[in-house]
């Protein structure tokens, strides 16, 4: 069961399908409407069935005035600042200067979490470290990259006994998880893996 969904990305326009029921994207992105009502066609479902392209198209196209995920403008996402900030990040962790392009819109977040099946393997030792240092919570991982952002964009000191290089340890491994196991890749759209 799903519907089609609108997402702007550096002003390109991509569409995918997504589950509300299961709360999960289902679908690749696709640069075009035609060829996201296409895949859905043989691949998504309606509560009453499967529909015909025509159907798909006309979802497709009413999205992008109404889209159900977001607001229109949350549906809106300039990576630019994200992806300077999270390569200048990945090439050197150990820096201490704040890194305000690393906060990711909450949109893309949340869409890669939804498109993300998570592993079901523990953190590596030195982010159970670093987390622990910044005083997450360690039963729950869910909100790790919320708080280390926090840090490395300077939104809040870091704590005493932590430092900038254990909230980038956290952040980077939560993230790149979200990217290496998304269950529809679309790093290439997004230009985000390292």
């Amino acid at each position: 069961m799903g519907g089609i969904e609108p997402v702007r990305i550096d002003g390109q326009q991509y569409f995918f399908g997504y589950s509300f029921r299961m709360d999960q994207v289902l679908t690749p992105l696709f640069a075009d409407a035609e060829s996201a009502a296409a895949y859905a066609t043989t691949h998504l479902a309606q509560l009453d069935g499967r529909k015909d392209k025509a159907f798909w198209l006309a979802q497709a196209r009413e999205t992008l005035d109404d889209p159900q995920l977001s607001d229109r403008d949350g549906t809106v996402l300039d990576l630019s600042g994200f992806r300077r900030d999270l390569a200048s990040l990945r090439s050197d962790p150990r820096t201490l200067r704040a890194l305000p392009g690393v906060d990711a819109p909450a949109y893309l977040i949340y869409l890669l979490e939804m498109n993300c099946k998570w592993p079901d393997e523990p953190q590596p030792a030195r982010v159970t470290a670093a987390a622990r240092r910044l005083g997450l919570d360690m039963d729950d991982t869910s909100g790790w990259l919320e708080y280390a952002t926090y840090y490395l964009t300077g939104r809040e000191a870091i704590p005493r006994r932590a430092s900038f290089n254990d909230a980038a340890s956290v952040y980077l491994w939560y993230l790149d998880t979200l990217l290496v196991h998304q269950r529809y890749d679309w790093s290439k759209e997004l230009g985000l893996r390292s």
